[in-house]
């Protein structure tokens, strides 16, 4: 056989004679590897011989270190890569818009000092404007104002002159708007200054300009007597008290604002 006879020049290589068939049919190569061309695929080859070393070895007993490169063995079975499934779904529609989150407290807080500071200066810029308007003939109580222009008027005349300013005459309505008003009368030093109230609708009953009755009064002691049915109008004199005057008469003109 054609397999015999390459085992034959095999042993003669190795330096040895082999009697025909006196190796084992075990260590016998098969025809296939023989040809030189791949086994079918699947089928392993078996080795070429026992003792033969392989490609790359450095066996000495090998005469001239010859070797004997076996046949290649059978391709192993291929797998198949993890590809990832073409998704063939479509987008479904967008959703509602969520609810508004809540502001940002910080910058309200900044907005608000700034809004503060604004304010405050506006105050105090108002403030030292009314002290340079109410100096030296003004006065403020509270959130009245009193201001005097030193003119000397009738009742009638005086009304009209501080409703045209945008104010009235005085009201006082408590102890400190008198007393206000008091200090202009003595800065003027006119002896007395018209106040808005009068007893036109009630002999003997005065009320402030609404018709409303009095809330606070400084009379001077016998007083009003309304002298001779003619005093309907109040004048405040310098001592702070008030007595009740013809409404014709002159006398200082003070408004409040």
């Amino acid at each position: 056989m054609f397999c015999v006879e390459i085992l034959e020049m095999e042993a003669h290589l190795l330096g040895k004679k082999s009697p025909r068939h006196s190796v084992p049919l075990k260590h016998l190569v098969t025809s296939w590897q023989m040809t030189g061309f791949p086994e079918p695929r699947g089928v392993f080859s078996p080795p070429l011989a026992v003792g033969i070393p392989p490609l790359g070895s450095s066996d000495s007993s090998h005469p001239n270190n010859e070797q004997i490169v076996g046949s290649p063995g059978a391709t192993g079975r291929m797998e198949m890569l993890d590809v990832p499934k073409e998704d063939n779904s479509s987008a479904g529609d967008p959703g509602l818009d969520g609810n508004l989150g809540p502001p940002d407290i910080s910058a309200l807080w900044r907005q608000l000092e700034a809004l503060q500071g604004q304010v405050r200066r506006l105050q105090e810029a108002f403030l030292q404007y009314k002290k340079v308007e109410l100096y030296p003939n003004g006065r403020d109580v509270g959130q009245k104002v009193f201001k005097t222009a030193g003119f000397v008027k009738s009742f009638y005349q005086a009304e009209q002159m501080c409703s045209q300013s945008g104010g009235q005459l005085p009201s006082p309505r408590s102890t400190a708007e008198n007393h206000a008003l008091q200090q202009l009368v003595e800065l003027e030093n006119s002896g007395a200054a018209f106040l808005s109230m009068t007893d036109f609708w009630t002999e003997g009953r005065f009320t402030y300009p609404d018709g409303a009755s009095l809330v606070y009064s400084n009379w001077a002691p016998g007083e009003p007597n309304d002298d001779s049915g003619r005093e309907d109008c109040v004048e405040i004199i310098s001592n702070g008290k008030w007595n009740d005057v013809p409404c014709g008469a002159k006398r200082l003109v003070i408004c409040e604002f």
